[in-house]
């Protein structure tokens, strides 16, 4: 690949990822994390999705209430 295509990749994919909202990027992660755990023995699959399901409004609360904490 040519340092002009890695730049345009580069330059590309830094406008995707600004495109994308927080909200985006962590529901994102958060159904990757879940189709990984199809990978699971059955057992635990269900186990595994659960870890998963808070909401992104539950995420930014608990972030805040941290960074609060922290700041103190």
């Amino acid at each position: 690949m040519s340092i002009k295509a890695k730049a345009l990749f580069l330059f590309s994919m830094i406008l995707a990822v600004q495109a994308c909202t927080q909200q985006d990027i962590y529901e994102i992660a958060q159904d990757n994390r879940k189709q990984a755990c199809d990978k699971e023995p059955l057992a635990v699959q269900e186990q595994c999705r659960q870890q998963y399901e808070q909401s992104f409004e539950e995420y930014q609360r608990e972030r805040e209430a941290l960074l609060e904490n922290g700041e103190k």
